[in-house]
């Protein structure tokens, strides 16, 4: 009698066993080839516009032209986005109220993987614009002072200009101001084009500190040399090269040096500067950025799941490692920032996934931003920063097969 309820029990075991094998069996279906879903590729270009203070620009306007077109206004930080960006190659223009507008080209690429193209500039202000009334019996004189980084004062440069009597062949207006690169001192005030000096190669000659030189009246020229007077120091006046652009071309100028100050014999309307040969470097690592959610795992889910954006969060702008000691560091520093810009920053970036994922699916998405560690070198000194580059965003989904696609 034991053996037979032993028996029995075992019996209703098994065959509550089998039916819940069966049962799991109907319940759950065979997704392992189930197709995961494709997420598109997405691209934005941001960035921060600030003024030559290194400070952010609020309500300043970026345009943007070329296979798309769009206008976006600054935050408080001086950040900009455009998202959605088509592949191609834009100009992008910033202007802001007091300010002189800079423009440039930035081109997105289609590399298999979405991306967050970086772009920041700064902008010198219409202020420092300096008019000088010349008269024959008096002549006339003036000054203006560069602008500079928050913190790095003693690369403020004042430039005077002395014009003797009976200089010019009548009496007019000079205008003076300053200007940072050769490519800005060429131009015409509106349009000014900041990426060439970043293109450069390495150890080329760049204008360290510089002043244009206009008039008010086009026919007036120059019949004795007008006295123009960069305030320095020592070391940067004995390693530095006077020019002016003429003809198309930088030449050298007529100049002496006195107590740490260059001193330009300047002989006609136009553009004068310091150069020296400075040497831009960089080095680049991959970080990986933090996003809000970056995994939605529908592998063994009891329907399907919406997967809308994918918020994260990036750095804009450029970090300085080294302080300006000297003129000569805090001029170098300078040319540091108009390379790679300033006004580094904690920016949210969004990235629109926007599918469905059926059950036996996975959606994982990350990204990385590079980080560019740049040096600017010359004499045997040297200044550093880090600079914060372009984001790479990468979505890949799966089955439990574990097959499926990117975007």
């Amino acid at each position: 009698m034991r053996k037979f309820k032993k028996f029995g029990v075992l019996a209703l075991l098994g065959m509550a066993l089998t039916f819940s094998a069966s049962s799991c069996s109907d319940d759950d279906p065979d997704y392992s080839n189930v197709t995961p879903p494709t997420v598109a590729q997405v691209h934005n270009i941001s960035g921060s516009i600030a003024g030559r203070d290194g400070k952010g620009i609020s309500g300043a306007t970026v345009t943007m032209g070329g296979a798309m077109s769009a206008t976006a206004t600054t935050d408080a930080n001086g950040f900009f986005i455009f998202e959605d960006v088509k592949v191609g190659t834009y100009n992008l223009k910033a202007t802001a109220e007091g300010k002189i507008p800079q423009e440039a080209s930035v081109s997105v690429t289609d590399e298999g993987d979405g991306q967050n193209v970086v772009w920041n500039v700064m902008l010198a202000s219409e202020e420092t614009v300096t008019n000088i009334t010349v008269s024959n019996e008096e002549g006339g004189e003036g000054n203006v002072t560069t602008e500079a980084l928050e913190g790095n004062e003693k690369a403020k440069i004042p430039v005077e200009v002395v014009v003797p009597p009976a200089a010019l062949s009548e009496e007019a207006v000079i205008e003076i101001s300053p200007v940072y690169s050769e490519e800005e001192a060429v131009q015409t005030r509106g349009i000014l084009s900041t990426m060439s000096i970043v293109t450069r190669a390495s150890g080329d000659s760049r204008m360290l500190v510089g002043s244009k030189m206009s008039c008010s009246k086009n026919d007036v020229t120059i019949t004795k040399p007008i006295e123009l007077t960069f305030n320095v120091d020592e070391t940067t006046a004995k390693e530095v090269r006077a020019q002016k652009y003429s003809n198309g071309a930088w030449v050298d100028v007529q100049s002496r040096i006195e107590n740490g100050k260059v001193i330009v014999e300047a002989d006609e309307f136009t553009s004068y500067g310091l150069f020296l040969g400075i040497s831009i470097s960089s080095t680049s690592r991959n970080e990986a950025i933090n996003f809000s959610q970056n995994v939605w795992d529908n592998l063994y889910g009891n329907g399907n799941m919406n997967v809308g954006t994918a918020t994260y969060t990036y750095m804009v702008g450029m970090d300085v490692k080294t302080s300006g000691t000297t003129v000569f560091t805090a001029l170098l520093i300078e040319a540091l920032a108009r390379a790679f810009g300033a006004n580094s920053y904690q920016t949210q970036g969004n990235y629109p996934i926007n599918v469905i994922l059926p059950v036996g699916t996975k959606l994982e998405i990350k990204g990385v931003q590079k980080i560019n560690t740049v040096t600017a070198s010359a004499a045997g000194r040297s200044v550093s920063g880090t600079q914060y580059g372009n984001v790479t965003i990468t979505v890949v989904t799966s089955n439990r097969s574990h097959t499926g696609g990117g975007n």
